[in-house]
């Protein structure tokens, strides 16, 4: 007997899951990328290296010794326009790699609450534990950032701190020559913002773990995580954050059919572990996180 029209089957269901986790997965990040102002994803093939960097040099002034070449104020009439040098230092941070996770929710499980909501609530955990590690991930990449307030600036509380952070960078982009179209985006420890908050009414949203606050003691688009050590700040331009995915359609030539959204942030895929007795869900994480300019990192330390 053929099977009814538009029956719902365990494929269906397996499908409708996984379309669900991606969905959580994308949505909740989508909304973090728009308050850190990022914009866009660059999807590239597995393997291909990262790297953070280091800028540095300046426009060149002076008549070249021996003359003959001038540049810039010093620029001499009819000589050849000298040289400025600029030099861009690559530090590898490994490769962009898909990070897989699996696990199985057991035969038992799912006769006793039924197949979905049994498969869901263990879903749901596993999202929030990637979502944990990628944030993790990120703020390993931030502590490695190269700035710092002026040598000598008195950083005595949470307030100096975010305000010398921002004038340390923004010193850093003008000597540099370069605009900060995107904002600032700002990185503190929870504990640090405790006394503010508890005196304060001020509406945060969370994502991704994170506390958001649109407007914080005078700067804008601050964060607040436990990934910040108590007394530190960091403050980066949104336009240094880079986020990175891959090709999940790669993956497909070889036979390894995940659900995916169209950036390559994420894939999952549902089925049946009859060896085991139970529903294995499988999720591949290409996304990455990274602040690319060492040097537009800027970390404040708040003094003893």
């Amino acid at each position: 007997m053929a099977a009814p029209a538009n029956i719902i089957k365990s494929t269906d269901v397996d499908a409708s899951l996984s379309i669900e986790f991606i969905k959580r997965f994308t949505g909740d990040y989508s909304r973090l990328a728009e308050l850190m102002g990022i914009f866009g994803v660059e999807t590239r093939k597995a393997g291909t290296a990262l790297y953070q960097l280091t800028v540095s040099g300046s426009l060149n002034n002076s008549v070249t010794s021996g003359g003959g070449s001038s540049s810039g104020t010093a620029y001499v009439e009819g000589d050849e326009v000298a040289l400025s040098k600029y030099t861009v230092t690559k530090t590898p941070i490994g490769d962009l790699s898909p990070i897989p996770y699996r696990k199985m929710t057991t035969a038992k499980a799912i006769l006793q609450d039924d197949y979905e909501p049994a498969v869901l609530r263990t879903d749901n955990k596993m999202l929030s534990q990637i979502r944990a590690q990628f944030i993790a991930q990120f703020f390993t990449f931030l502590a490695t950032g190269t700035g710092a307030p002026a040598a000598g600036t008195s950083v005595t509380n949470l307030q100096k701190a975010l305000a010398y952070g921002d004038a340390a960078l923004q010193n850093a982009l003008e000597t540099n020559g370069d605009t900060n179209g995107g904002g600032f985006v700002h990185f503190i420890s929870r504990n640090d913002a405790a006394d503010y908050l508890a005196a304060a009414n001020i509406t945060t949203q969370t994502l991704f773990g994170l506390t958001y606050l649109e407007s914080f003691l005078g700067v804008e688009r601050v964060f607040l995580t436990n990934q910040v050590t108590a007394g530190t700040v960091y403050v980066t331009p949104a336009e240094n954050i880079h986020a990175y995915g891959i090709d999940f359609g790669a993956l497909a030539d070889g036979n390894l059919t995940y659900q995916s959204d169209d950036n390559g942030l994420i894939g999952v895929y549902h089925k049946g572990a009859y060896d085991h007795a139970s529903a294995e869900t499988d999720v591949l994480v290409g996304l990455q996180l990274i602040p690319e300019v060492l040097n537009y990192i800027v970390k404040s330390t708040i003094s003893a």
